[in-house]
């Protein structure tokens, strides 16, 4: 075998491992997005709200812009070296009856996992996993977090102690 051929078998085991990496990733954020979505009741049908596809978005963060909305998780996603990958959601809330005034509750969540763990920090409390498992991960207690935050984050909001939230609340309008 040539040089350059040993260059690329070494290239495409590195591609292909790359890719294998991504997919455990995404396979991991999906699970956290389902369970999420699941144990919140977040709706699924479209909200029919002028300039809002779904109640849940997923963002990137691009270093410039701050969080970008992605149409796809996978698009949300960002693969890091060392086993790390990073995304936020943002969860619409909207006030009842007419959805008036409504905004997007958002919020990180960052991935760190090497070969039978995974550790998922969401505002600013980790979770460990088994990451080794084909089975679904127990996110419950995780769930539950997020939750509790959210709501601890609209009662600071209400008494107007903003700073001490960790979760975005983007307060510019949505059009109608």
């Amino acid at each position: 075998m040539s040089l350059y051929d040993q260059l690329n078998s070494a290239y495409t085991t590195q591609v292909r491992e790359n890719n294998s990496f991504i997919e455990k990733n995404l396979n991991f954020a999906e699970q956290i997005v389902n369970a999420l979505v699941r144990f919140l009741e977040v709706p699924e049908e479209n909200p029919n709200l002028k300039g809002v596809e779904n109640f849940l978005q997923y963002l990137r963060l691009d270093p410039e812009k701050g969080y970008l909305a992605q149409t796809r998780l996978a698009q949300a996603v960002s693969h890091f070296p060392e086993g790390k990958f990073h995304f936020g959601l943002g969860l619409l809330l909207t006030a009842q009856p007419d959805h008036q005034p409504r905004q997007f509750a958002t919020f990180a969540i960052d991935g760190d996992r090497d070969d039978d763990r995974l550790k998922v920090n969401v505002l600013g409390k980790e979770f460990e996993y088994e990451a080794a498992t084909q089975s679904e991960l127990d996110l419950k207690a995780l769930c539950k977090h997020v939750f509790d935050d959210l709501m601890t984050g609209l009662s600071w909001r209400i008494s107007n102690e903003v700073e001490k939230t960790r979760i975005g609340f983007d307060v510019t309008p949505l059009e109608d």
